[in-house]
């Protein structure tokens, strides 16, 4: 979402699609959205590489997803839940409410299409409320997932934090990378990923609101230089003719 700003609108779609009955998103607008998923296996010449969607906003949609790509593999990433509670609680919870975000909206073209959208998935799931209802929809939405998998007959890959590349690997049918198993979304270096991006979006802002206040004083510069140019070729006129 932060990477593909401009995706912000199309995920707004999805999501009054299905919550708020407006539209329909289906099968051609997910490839619209995603990218177009290849049914067949993934090889080294396959220059868009294998392709996968995860996290927020698009974790609302793992029936629809899965209705979309029938294909496509199923992993769900284990996690203890007041774990997760108090990690959710702390970064993008945290996000939801950052005063900076609720300011630039405002100004900053890309802050003004993410951040209705976050607003939007924070009411949809837990009904604006994480502290009452965050750890219910966690369990809903496992529930969930392994219903339609039972039911659809597909095959699930159950992911517990530290079991490193090999069950991944495995379940995906691709070689195990030779570098170590990343670590980058902990909490620490989520929020402070949060304010640098805040930060990077202010100086933007702070771009616009120039612009908007040099533009009208070039205007009238402008005019003024105009003005005073026409009076002096007046005056110049005149003197001529006496």
């Amino acid at each position: 979402m932060n990477e593909y700003p401009r995706d912000s609108a199309m995920w707004m779609e999805a999501y009054n699609a299905k919550y708020d009955r407006m539209g329909k998103f289906e099968k051609k607008e997910w490839d619209q959205l995603l990218g177009h998923y290849s049914d067949s296996s993934y090889s080294e010449n396959d220059q868009a590489g294998p392709q996968a969607v995860c996290d927020l906003p698009a974790i609302a949609f793992g029936p629809e997803l899965m209705n979309a790509y029938p294909s496509a593999k199923v992993i769900l990433t284990n996690r203890d839940e007041d774990q997760w509670y108090n990690s959710c609680s702390q970064t993008l919870l945290r996000a939801r409410w950052y005063w900076a975000h609720e300011v630039l909206q405002y100004i900053d073209w890309v802050t003004a299409l993410v951040h209705p959208l976050r607003k939007k998935y924070w009411q949809c799931l837990f009904a604006d409320d994480f502290q009452s209802n965050g750890k219910a929809a966690m369990r809903a939405h496992y529930q969930e997932i392994r219903h339609l998998a039972q039911q659809k007959r597909r095959k699930v890959l159950e992911l517990d934090l530290g079991d490193g590349w090999e069950p991944l690997c495995n379940f995906l049918e691709v070689d195990i990378p030779s570098v170590p198993y990343p670590r980058i979304n902990d909490g620490v270096n989520w929020t402070s990923k949060m304010k640098a991006r805040a930060r990077l979006r202010a100086r933007a802002a702070i771009a616009t609101i120039m612009a908007w206040i040099a533009v009208p004083i070039i205007v009238a510069c402008l005019g003024a230089g105009v003005l005073a140019a026409t009076q002096r070729n007046g005056n110049l006129s005149i003197r001529v003719d006496k």
